[in-house]
């Protein structure tokens, strides 16, 4: 046996083991015997550890000694768009020709390219043409499901998954694509059941582990949710619509240690939704006396959060990160969605969490209850669709909750961004309607929210900044299972001023909507 043989079975063991970096190492090592094979399986290893530039020149190296060969072609397409470089994907992808064994392989990395570049009906088309030139490919049913559910057509999006599982039942994407669709489509115990079959295949698949996380804290098994959170950042190096994106500072991580007197960086990651949620852990870091404490969070959160959190430096972030941070004396770093894991507050059922814990500025919140409600009538602030076409199932038709909120008494202002022209006039006579807030400002969002005595939202971003301000806040629901709301459940302990109210089992809302306003108009 050739020694490059030997180390790319070595190198496969150690990758199967998860020791990442260990194996990349290996693979590069039997480049001189392998030198395509090698870099390729070297560029894979690159991008589960972040590495896209490393793992783009890999795929370059491997493209130039051979440029017309279709292994090198595919490795330099699927590389390319996970790059940002979706032109140069696809120019490699179709030159690979049609008749050639990788050409299915190649119409998968295409249609992912195709979605990098938000295209996923044009990718969706192109799979169903593949589909039927080779019908048993499980590359092209498992890309056909990623794309289905980026079109949010989960129940097709689950038979594609489950295609794939039957011609490969070793799939460890498929399988957690499974877990994903399930956890979606409300059912987070077949979720869990499927991550875990993954997980067993595969060992410790970072987007296995991190879809399982989710689906363990919508049922309540938060302790071992938690731990799998962790994986979300080794997910999203490998798939971008998976977890989150880690940020790059040159210090320790937080292991839970005593704080007082010690500097700690806390650093937002996901949505600006994400953020505020995670900040409820914020006041319980304050309390322990950490000297400094700087939180790094998305720009368009830094007036609010410097008004909420006394005591702590909150710095807007850039790429590379502010050099202010750079100068405090930090010992410490936590991304804040791991906050809840390093200290424990599960273990206590949440109940050292923040009640209200953002504020508003008062200013604007006096006037706009002033302009909305000079006479003292209960202003209702109202939400019904989410700005994202990727999260339609979140959304609920304007007409179907209107009328439930919009009784004499009352005063009803419209929180939602983007109002169509039909949407305008079914509220003309119902609906106060301002201009658009801004979305680059979360503060000014934020007064128009905590003016309001009640707000009537779906799972977006007002659902979050009225629960954190403390506002009675009626969250209405998709009938799938969610980390941040469990499945079915009437609240939740991040945020104890909402009420949350589910979805019917048919996909209408009309008893939800009934509960809510029957609720709505008890109090």
């Amino acid at each position: 046996m050739s020694k490059s043989v030997d180390s790319l079975q070595e190198a496969e063991r150690l990758a199967a083991s998860g020791n990442t970096k260990a194996a990349l190492a290996q693979f590069r090592a039997a480049i001189d015997g392998a030198p395509i094979t090698a870099r390729a399986r070297a560029a894979d290893m690159a991008l589960e550890l972040g590495e896209a530039d490393q793992a783009f020149v890999l795929a370059e190296e491997a493209w130039r000694i051979a440029p017309n060969a279709p292994e090198a072609l595919l490795l330099m397409g699927r590389i390319a768009w996970r790059v940002g470089a979706i032109d140069d994907s696809l120019s490699c992808l179709d030159r690979i020709r049609r008749g050639d064994p990788l050409w299915p392989l190649a119409q998968a990395e295409r249609a992912e390219a195709l979605m990098a570049g938000n295209k996923p009906v044009e990718a969706y088309n192109d799979l169903r043409f593949a589909l039927r030139t080779d019908p048993r490919e499980p590359a092209l049913w498992l890309t056909l499901g990623h794309v289905l559910m980026s079109l949010d057509r989960l129940d097709e999006a689950e038979d594609a998954y489950r295609n794939t599982t039957d011609l490969d039942p070793d799939s460890v994407r498929a399988l957690a694509g499974i877990a994903d669709v399930c956890l979606k489509l409300g059912r987070p115990d077949e979720a869990v059941a499927a991550g875990e079959k993954a997980l067993q295949i595969s060992g410790n698949d970072p987007v296995a582990r991190t879809i399982l996380a989710q689906a363990l804290l919508a049922i309540g098994r938060d302790g071992e949710g938690w731990a799998g959170y962790e994986a979300r950042f080794d997910a999203n190096n490998i798939d971008p619509r998976i977890g989150a994106k880690r940020r790059d500072f040159d210090l320790p991580q937080w292991d839970g240690n005593p704080l007082k007197d010690k500097g700690l960086l806390v650093w937002g990651e996901g949505s600006p939704a994400d953020e505020i949620r995670f900040a409820a852990s914020l006041p319980q870091i304050i309390r322990e006396a950490p000297n400094p404490l700087v939180l790094e969070c998305d720009a368009r959160m830094q007036a609010l959060f410097e008004r909420s959190f006394n005591g702590v430096k909150v710095v807007g972030r850039t790429s590379p990160p502010d050099d202010s941070i750079s100068k405090e004396q930090i010992h410490w770093q936590s991304p804040i969605g791991s906050l809840a894991l390093r200290t424990k507050v599960y273990e206590n059922g949440y109940e050292s969490l923040a009640r209200a814990y953002l504020e508003a500025d008062q200013a604007k919140v006096m006037s706009w209850r002033d302009r909305w409600s000079p006479s003292g009538e209960r202003i209702i602030g109202l939400s019904w669709r989410h700005p994202d076409p990727g999260s339609a199932r979140r959304s609920i038709p304007l007409e179907a909750v209107l009328d439930a909120v919009a009784i004499p008494g009352r005063v009803v202002v419209s929180l939602q961004r983007g109002m169509t022209p039909e949407e305008r006039e079914m509220a003309a006579d119902k609906l106060l309607l301002e201009p658009d807030p801004d979305p680059a400002d979360v503060d000014a969002m934020a007064a128009r929210v905590a003016a309001c005595d009640v707000v009537v939202t779906i799972d977006a971003l007002v659902a979050h900044l009225s629960s954190a301000l403390g506002i009675d806040t009626r969250i209405l629901l998709d009938n799938g299972a969610d980390a941040r709301w469990g499945v079915g459940k009437a609240r939740t302990p991040w945020y104890p001023t909402a009420r949350l109210y589910w979805q019917d089992h048919d996909g209408t809302w009309k008893r939800t909507v009934e509960r809510m306003k029957a609720a709505l108009d008890g109090g």
